[in-house]
């Protein structure tokens, strides 16, 4: 997909399909998501992000995309995900990475710190809740990327982006992400794919 021609409206989509696709593959695998990775268009949105940004498309991108390409059936796809998800961000015996925000507040933080009540807050200023169905804490990073896609969307919100995304999320992802450059050749993907939230995170933060 080309960026030259791109109007207003559908530069601001693909930032908007970014989040979203950066959002699905951090609340964890399912069947429905690893069918469309692997999709061979499936990370075309991305590649344009960059493109239209200027921007070189990361190398990590393209490992993520090679990860998808040594699978054949989606079932398989997923239960490699899913065994590494698990691994990486839920039980571990040498440690989980945590993917709330309140976790990387200090040293052996809890869950359910100063973090999360300030997404909470941020929820409550904008009229909006977690949803009771959805068993994690408001800091999770997932949900803290579903808050940007909201401000992203939001015409009244926009202005504020910028400033979520530097003072909010860009300083824990990259803890984040320094831990997952330690992880076994066997679970890369999820490193891959945090590398490629930072280098989006980094657009966004500007304002462009």
């Amino acid at each position: 997909m080309s960026s030259e021609n791109l109007i207003p409206e559908e530069k601001n989509n693909i930032i908007l399909e970014s989040i979203q696709t950066m959002c699905r593959i951090f609340w964890g695998p399912d069947i429905e998501s690893c069918t469309h990775l692997m999709e061979p268009t499936f990370f075309k949105q991305l590649e344009t992000l960059f493109s239209m940004k200027g921007k070189a498309v990361p190398n990590a991108l393209e490992k993520m995309q090679s990860i998808t390409k040594k699978f054949k059936k989606e079932q398989s796809f997923f239960d490699h995900l899913n065994e590494c998800y698990v691994r990486l961000f839920v039980n571990n015996k040498e440690g989980i990475i945590p993917l709330y925000q309140s976790c990387y507040e200090y040293e052996n933080a809890p869950m359910m710190g100063k973090a999360a009540q300030n997404m909470t807050r941020r929820f409550e200023s904008k009229g909006l809740c977690v949803e009771n169905a959805i068993k994690e804490p408001p800091d999770h990073l997932a949900i803290e990327l579903e808050f940007l896609f909201f401000l992203l969307s939001d015409t009244s919100s926009q202005g504020e982006s910028a400033l979520f995304v530097s003072e909010t999320l860009l300083p824990w992802v990259g803890v984040i992400n320094k831990r997952l450059e330690s992880v076994s050749d066997e679970c890369r993907f999820y490193s891959y794919a945090a590398k490629v939230l930072i280098h989006i995170l980094e657009l966004l933060s500007k304002d462009e």
